[in-house]
This record gives structure tokens, sequence and C-alpha cells, in this order.
């Protein structure tokens, strides 16, 4: 069954939006809490997915949480400059382009 557009919150369609544009499935940028380029700065920091079974499935394609991509997320030192740095792990999902869920293990 198809969603209803009024069970859609607005950012929701305001991503849906952005990821159907035609030059969407060629870039690698994955939209959510962070900034993108934060994030593409921690993707050479794996966490191991299993270790995340019972968390969060992507809210798009409903790819279990084990299935997405799993990484550990630290803000960028200007962040940490203004008291704002965050570090956790941070879910991605490849097909979507999306930040699914972050789990704070250090907060500001």
């Amino acid at each position: 069954m198809e969603p209803q557009a009024s069970q859609i919150s607005p950012e929701m369609l305001d991503l849906l939006k952005v990821l159907t544009r035609p030059d969407a499935a060629d870039e690698k940028v994955y939209h959510g809490f962070f900034p993108a380029e934060d994030v593409e700065s921690c993707l050479d920091v794996p966490l191991d997915s299993l270790k995340f079974r019972l968390q969060q499935a992507c809210p798009i394609c409903k790819r279990h949480s084990h299935h997405l991509r799993w990484i550990r997320y630290s803000s960028p030192a200007s962040a940490w400059e203004r008291g704002a740095g965050v570090v956790g792990a941070l879910s991605l999902c490849d097909q979507c382009g999306i930040q699914v869920q972050f789990i704070a293990t250090q907060p500001h």
C-alpha cells in the first residue's frame, strides 16, 4: 500500500524531491542530520552493521538497519570549537542516499 501524501512529513517530501531529480542517482550525497561534506569525511571509518540489528530501518526503502552502511561520525573541528561536537554511530542508506539514524556515543 502506497502512503498517502498526508502521511508523509514535509521534510520527507522535500527529501524525495531531491532524491528523484534526474541527476540524483549520479551523486553520492547523504542528506540528513549532518552536512554531507562532514559525513563524507567519515566514510573511511566503517562500523560492523551486525551490531545495529535492532535499530531504525530506512524510512524510504525500508532496508533493515543491519543492511545499512554504519560509520563512526565525528563532528569537524569547528563544531568542537563551538562546543557543539558529537561522536557516534551514523547509519546511511546507500540506495536512498540519506542519513537514517545517529546514536551519540560522546555528546558535546
